[in-house]
């Protein structure tokens, strides 16, 4: 099960887009604290963890101590949502695809969505769209 973090000392709006990122993966929200990077890859192989440097939002992947990914995200959308919840990562960027589809469940979904997205469901009605940085 992949672990889902945040920087050290999250705003409130990275710990909520955290929290839901995980419960869209199927993976387990961790508070960070003081949590240095061997005490999250103790938890466990697979971690993610999100953070706000500067406008961007960054979501950064690693697997077994070793950085898969990292994305860049200028903004992001929260809307309710209507029907039933899908589960899992809907990514219209082909490399962001490539990136994350042996670490994360994602799905590309270019011809669906508009370029350089991310969507997902969180929990209470929520939808999530990132807006990626090609």
């Amino acid at each position: 099960m992949t672990v889902v973090t945040t920087s050290r000392k999250p705003l409130p709006e990275v710990r909520s887009l955290s929290r839901d990122l995980a419960f869209a993966i199927g993976g387990e929200y961790i508070t960070r604290g003081k949590a240095g990077m061997g005490d999250l890859f103790s938890l466990d192989e697979s971690i993610v963890i999100v953070s706000k440097s500067g406008p961007l939002f960054l979501i950064q992947v690693f697997s077994d101590v070793e950085p898969v990914a990292e994305i860049s995200v200028k903004s992001f959308a929260v809307e309710k949502r209507a029907g039933e919840i899908t589960r899992g990562l809907f990514v219209s960027d082909r490399p962001v695809y490539e990136a994350l589809k042996d670490q994360l469940n994602v799905v590309f979904a270019g011809e669906t969505l508009s370029e350089h997205r991310i969507v997902f469901d969180g929990t209470q009605r929520k939808r999530y769209t990132l807006k990626v940085v090609p």
